[in-house]
């Protein structure tokens, strides 16, 4: 009878605790917003001559809860590993650009069981395949700008040998520190023979609330803006076509619209996995919070945000 009764106060505890836990994780939760500014951005003046595509180069499904606090336990989110090719007059860019060629390799030398199954996902084509099948020339992307290097960001490198690489020199700095401990980069996304890395820095030139930038043709249409937290150097970058449509593609900011919306943080157990810095992370998402309400005009698009994503003209298409 004393084992007994013994044993049910263990399972009692043991249910308590993962109670608390789980109560802990996903109970809702936002971050504390900064309403008192003004977080207008400003639109070029003159047309742009830009056109923009989207794809993904793959995807996996989870529940909302995992993606943002306070999402759905039941409701299903699509995350994909996205790319964007931009046309600019003066050059075309790949924008992020989603997983590569090497992936499964890369997956299979860097993650252990536990790790490959967290971040499993069904590839479909990479951007290099997506272009070659539709008789666009790879050749064409003059750059590829990536938010930040995380393994689903610098995978598509290796696919794109001796095409300038830019990320902020600042990211760069933090990824090849962070490299040799950090599950969430893979050293030969930044150590490869062939990579023509380009890195820049952000100026000290105010746009909108972001206290520094980088215009990329100094004319408004591509500008990169610090979102500090996720990782050391990760940027924004503000897209605005010749038709007058105008993006912001915040990388992994936010997995999630939603969350940006309602200012709504990942769950503390992924930011431990994911975020940096989890303190700036918050802080960035409450200013794209503001962004977000002073700019009903601007189509904020995350990186992994599937149905977002599939909201811009899709490749081969251009908007």
């Amino acid at each position: 009878m004393r084992i007994l009764k013994i044993t049910g106060s263990v399972l009692a505890v043991l249910l308590i605790s993962l109670l608390a836990f789980f109560t802990y994780q996903f109970w809702p939760r936002t971050v504390e917003t900064l309403a008192d500014i003004n977080a207008k951005i400003p639109a070029p003046t003159t047309s742009t001559g830009v056109r923009i595509s989207a794809f993904s180069t793959g995807y996996n499904e989870s529940p909302e809860a995992v993606i943002y606090s306070g999402g759905s336990v039941f409701e299903t989110h699509k995350s994909v590993y996205s790319g964007f090719i931009i046309e600019h007059p003066k050059a075309t860019i790949l924008l992020e650009g989603g997983v590569g060629e090497n992936i499964g390799a890369e997956h299979a030398a860097n993650f252990n069981a536990f790790e490959r199954q967290l971040f499993a996902y069904t590839k479909t084509q990479t951007a290099r395949e997506r272009m070659i099948g539709a008789n666009y020339d790879p050749s064409k992307i003059d750059r590829v700008l990536l938010t930040h290097l995380h393994w689903d960001h610098g995978a598509v490198i290796p696919d794109f040998d001796g095409v300038p690489i830019m990320t902020t020199n600042a990211e760069l700095a933090f990824a090849r520190a962070e490299a040799p401990t950090n599950f969430s980069i893979f050293e030969e996304h930044l150590n490869r023979k062939n990579t023509n890395w380009q890195p820049f820095d952000l100026s000290d030139v105010p746009y909108g609330p972001f206290k520094q930038s980088f215009d990329m043709f100094l004319d408004g249409s591509i500008v990169a803006v610090p979102l500090g937290g996720h990782t050391n150097g990760s940027i924004g970058v503000f897209v605005t076509t010749d038709q007058g449509q105008r993006y912001f593609f915040i990388g992994d900011a936010s997995w999630s619209l939603d969350a940006v919306k309602n200012a709504n943080p990942k769950i503390p157990l992924v930011q431990g996995l994911v975020d940096h810095d989890k303190a700036q992370t918050e802080l960035t998402l409450a200013l794209l919070h503001e962004v977000y309400k002073d700019n009903p005009e601007i189509q904020f698009v995350p990186t992994h945000d599937g149905p977002i994503v599939d909201l811009l003209a899709q490749f081969p298409k251009f908007e």
